[in-house]
């Protein structure tokens, strides 16, 4: 049966006033001159229930909350939403019956957070699901939510002869076409399971199609060669470079070998440049030395020749009585000199002793003999120098002999290993890098084949998918008769309207939209929007009715109609067209009672008469929002076009 929604009041608050609307009956008409709020009304129940409604400027400047009394499924649930304000984006559960605050439910989903959406579906009895849809090329998994589900409770004025339940609403196509599918049991949460599968298996296999294309593009430039022909050429490599690193191992040894045998000619060398340094340092001493005795020998001549001298000097002169200076031949009579002292040089006379011959003598003899003594010193030493720069030749000679042994030695055998060993580490470096280059191709090549086996998986899945996705579809093929039904249901009252150019209509089975005439719904504006107003609501009431009727079909019991006889002409067979549609309200309103609810704003009083229904009415005086003068009819012919009443 149709899930249970039906509005009890709404109450509209201003800063002036505060006034209830009821809808008691199984339809209420809500009517009143252009401007006085019909339309805004319906807006303000979509307000009420979390819906993103075109609101007036009188609405958005004078009201400051709404409240709607609503049954929902089996529960009875108060509702307040502010206009504006940080509360805007929650609605306010109330208890019924103190009207003390319960719980704010927030509007947009979050994680482990129920929202109003959430809440209400739950009350009605319908599937909470996700649906398969795509968002900036990527799939994105959404949320049917309870706002999705309004879309075919509500026929807007301005909707009304343009399109049926938004289907020109790209956005909305997919959650639409799921909702009809989920209220006549098409699909399931098994299905829908299947379907977004499917999304997400298509975003990887076009993610991995593109990496492979990709993959092999770079390959294709980088080098034009294929797998096979690198793994050929790769083990050839592999064979060469263990050859030269095998020839690279062997003149290493041969060094090594070279080296050690060298070690002994190098520690002979190393001894033999220590004892010629020694030796060196030795005729350095000895070299010293032999200068030292040489100064020794030559002091001592020189005090032996001062002595002769001296011995001389005292025999030559000691005779003579100077009378005149023997430098300057002046004379020295007139000079005062103190008595023992030379009339010369004025200095004290020797004493007797130091003019001694036999004591000159002594110290000659002695000075002779320390010169003796110092010259067989000094010819020793030289003797000792002599023997030390021999040696110190012979161990320079053997230091230089054995250095060019070795360079000899070295440039031979040494220098050419060492140039050998750096051409094979060069090969070995070359053939490494050849190795690596190769192998970073392979395995970008084997990347590849990773993305081609990838690719079979996710098809082989999608596959899978697919034919899971047909079985349950076909499992649910049953319910494609109830789709019949409705069908036929709708050609009839459609037809029975006796609309003009009107010969068939049916519901595509594929869109779930209604065809007149083999031709869409959009087609239909050709002809008329009185044509196009008359298909939307037998395809509204049809629904309605079918969703009654069927208790396995989850249509709402609601239908809000904004406008019904929108674009009929005032003559006599449009009048007569717009009481058969009013007279379909009443028969559904008469025959299913509170099972079903209807609201319908329309300018003029209903053409036809029934308990089953209530009224609204609003003028000038008394326009919708309470407390407000209204400007006007001519204000509210403005307006009216802005909200189509």
């Amino acid at each position: 049966m149709a899930v249970h929604l039906r509005i009890i009041s709404l109450t509209v608050t201003t800063a002036e006033a505060e006034q209830t609307y009821r809808f008691d009956r199984p339809a209420t008409v809500v009517t009143g001159p252009i401007g006085t709020g019909k339309s805004s009304l319906l807006m303000l129940f979509k307000h009420a229930l979390g819906g993103s409604a075109m609101l007036t400027p009188a609405v958005r400047d004078n009201v400051l909350s709404v409240q709607a009394e609503v049954v929902v499924g089996d529960e009875r649930v108060v509702l307040r939403r502010t206009i504006e304000g940080d509360t805007a984006d929650t609605v306010d559960l109330l208890d019924p019956r103190s009207l003390a605050l319960e719980r704010s439910l927030p509007l947009r989903a979050a994680e482990g957070v129920t929202t109003l959406s959430d809440h209400l579906l739950d009350a009605l009895g319908f599937p909470r699901e996700q649906i398969a849809a795509r968002r900036e090329g990527a799939a994105r998994p959404q949320n049917l939510t309870f706002n999705d589900l309004y879309a075919y409770v509500y026929l807007q004025a301005r909707e009304i002869d343009r399109q049926v339940v938004g289907h020109l609403d790209n956005w909305f196509e997919t959650r639409r076409k799921e909702l009809f599918r989920l209220m006549f049991q098409l699909t399931d949460s098994a299905l829908l399971e299947l379907k977004r599968t499917k999304n997400e298996l298509t975003d990887k296999l076009k993610a991995r199609i593109g990496e492979h294309d990709n993959v092999s593009q770079f390959l294709a430039a980088s080098d034009p060669r294929s797998d096979d022909e690198l793994r050929a050429e790769l083990t050839q490599l592999r064979d060469t470079l263990e050859r030269a690193e095998s020839a690279l191992a062997r003149l290493r040894t041969e060094l090594e070998e070279q080296t050690a045998a060298d070690t002994a000619l190098r520690d002979e060398l190393q001894s033999a440049i220590r004892a010629a340094r020694q030796a060196e340092e030795e005729v350095a001493a000895a070299a010293d030395l032999v200068e030292a005795r040489h100064a020794v020998v030559a002091q001592v001549q020189l005090d032996l020749s001062r002595l002769a001298r001296s011995a001389t000097a005292i025999d030559q002169l000691s005779p003579f009585e100077f009378v005149v200076c023997p430098r300057c031949m002046q004379s020295l009579a007139a000079r005062a000199v103190d008595e023992g002292h030379c009339r010369v040089c004025l200095q004290p006379d020797p004493a007797e002793a130091d003019i001694d011959p036999a004591a000159i003598e002594e110290t000659r003899t002695a000075l002779q003999q320390q010169v003796e003594d110092a010259q067989r010193v000094q010819q020793s030493d030289e003797a000792h120098l002599q023997t030390a720069q021999e040696r110190s030749q012979q161990l320079s000679f053997a230091v230089t002999s054995l250095r060019r042994q070795l360079d000899a030695q070295t440039r031979d055998v040494v220098a050419p290993r060492f140039d050998a060993i750096a051409d094979a580490s060069s090969r070995v470096a070359g053939l490494k890098a050849s190795i690596d280059a190769i192998t970073q191709l392979r395995e970008s090549w084997a990347r590849v084949r990773t993305i081609d086996k990838a690719i079979r998986e996710l098809k082989a899945d999608r596959r899978q998918i697919n034919k899971d996705i047909k079985e349950k579809s076909q499992q649910l093929a049953a319910r494609q008769t109830l789709l019949g039904e409705l069908s036929t249901e709708f050609g009839q009252l459609l037809t029975s309207w006796n609309l003009p150019w009107v010969d068939t209509a049916v519901i595509d089975r594929d869109t779930y939209l209604p065809v007149v005439n083999g031709q869409p719904f959009e087609s239909l504006q050709a002809s008329g929007g009185g044509i196009a107003t008359s298909v939307n609501l037998a395809y509204s009431l049809s629904l309605l009715a079918f969703g009654l009727d069927h208790p396995d079909v989850l249509v709402p019991s609601l239908l809000m109609i904004d406008s019904p006889r929108k674009a009929f002409g005032n003559n006599d067979s449009d009048r007569q067209r717009a009481a058969e549609i009013y007279s379909r309200f009443r028969t559904l309103a008469d025959a299913y009672g509170e099972r079903l609810q209807l609201i319908i704003a329309d300018n003029d009083p209903p053409p036809v008469t029934s308990d089953s229904f209530g009224k609204v009415e609003f003028d000038y005086e008394n326009p919708m929002v309470p407390g407000v003068d209204h400007p006007g009819p001519d204000h509210a012919s403005r307006l009216e076009n802005d909200v189509d009443g």
